[in-house]
């Protein structure tokens, strides 16, 4: 079984192997969207090393101590950290280590990478699972990128990826982790954009920073918002934060630094970068069958789409 795949042979299929994140990155790339240079470790690399450290005993132990629903946020979170501490304390083995690094060597060695999860089931229509499970940016060689992917299987065991799965309804025991391995794009601004804004369906909302989208995503930056008129992508508003800063990569890792003066304390998207992400939000959204919510980066004045996920929030008339 091969446990490094290579992102043109990810078709919709292979989904319950790569996840649903992988899926959708493998249909950009095929469209001709630029997206990140990416491998994927299908959950067969995540299955290898539960048996190995014999973690699927541990998971029903800490999960079968009485039914699931009646336990208490403290005894969910408690039996969270027990699990993920089994995680990050477990040897990987040396066989699923030599039939990883070499491919990640071949194709990422002396790259800055980005490590992200690809679970079964998220970005799907009914779950986007956003936020729910680790990535880790800015990661320096291929070591580095292994316990990274270390640590995005053990968060597949945090106490908020069990309360959500359990809400749909998904069975302990089908739970599994992907991985994609990128090479991080270091683009001079980042966003998100939300083809369907969350109250208003006729609304779209993009939001954009200076640097990586990591500060975005965690809520460490306040961005810039625009509102956009859906289909037309007319500006109906703009939001400028009270400050500006940007997230930047260091010899010391990801840092925060503020845009006090000089060129970039200005918003960070021009009408011209503007107008690249709504081309490629409808571009997207046929893509797809439905309108979506996009991460990217604008690296050489190109667009490049880090994610895409459907919208599973945007409220409409019956």
């Amino acid at each position: 079984m091969t446990l490094v795949v290579e992102l043109d042979a990810v078709t919709k299929e292979s989904e319950p192997r790569v996840g649903g994140k992988a899926v959708a990155l493998a249909a950009l790339a095929e469209a001709g969207h630029p997206v990140p240079p990416t491998l994927v470790l299908p959950t067969d690399a995540y299955e290898r090393f539960v048996e190995h450290a014999s973690l699927r005993a541990v998971i029903h132990q800490e999960l079968g101590r009485k039914p699931f629903a009646e336990m208490r946020w403290e005894e969910i979170w408690d039996a969270a950290l027990r699990i993920r501490n089994r995680f990050l304390r477990a040897r990987m083995p040396d066989d699923l280590v030599s039939s990883l690094v070499e491919p990640l060597r071949n194709a990422m060695g002396g790259k800055v990478l980005a490590v992200r999860s690809s679970a079964p089931g998220e970005d799907s229509e009914s779950a986007s699972f956003a936020g729910l499970h680790d990535s880790f940016v800015g990661i320096d060689g291929v070591d580095a990128a292994l316990e990274a992917v270390r640590k995005v299987w053990a968060s597949l065991w945090s106490d908020r990826a069990l309360l959500y799965r359990h809400e749909l309804g998904i069975d302990i025991d089908a739970s599994a982790m992907a991985v994609l391995v990128q090479e991080l794009v270091e683009g001079s601004v980042s966003g998100i954009a939300f083809a369907v804004h969350p109250t208003d369906a006729d609304l779209a909302v993009v939001e954009a920073v200076h640097g990586l989208n990591q500060g975005l995503v965690d809520g460490t930056i306040q961005p810039d918002r625009w509102i956009l008129e859906r289909g037309s992508w007319r500006v109906v508003d703009h939001h400028p934060p009270e400050r500006r800063q940007e997230m930047v990569r260091s010899r010391k890792g990801l840092e925060v630094g503020d845009l006090a003066g000089g060129p970039h304390d200005r918003p960070p998207l021009t009408a011209e970068d503007l107008d690249q992400i709504a081309r490629a939000m409808t571009a997207t959204e046929a893509l797809f069958g439905g309108p979506q919510d996009m991460e990217w980066t604008i690296a050489g004045g190109e667009l490049v789409l880090l994610q895409s996920r459907p919208v599973t929030t945007a409220k409409t008339e019956d």
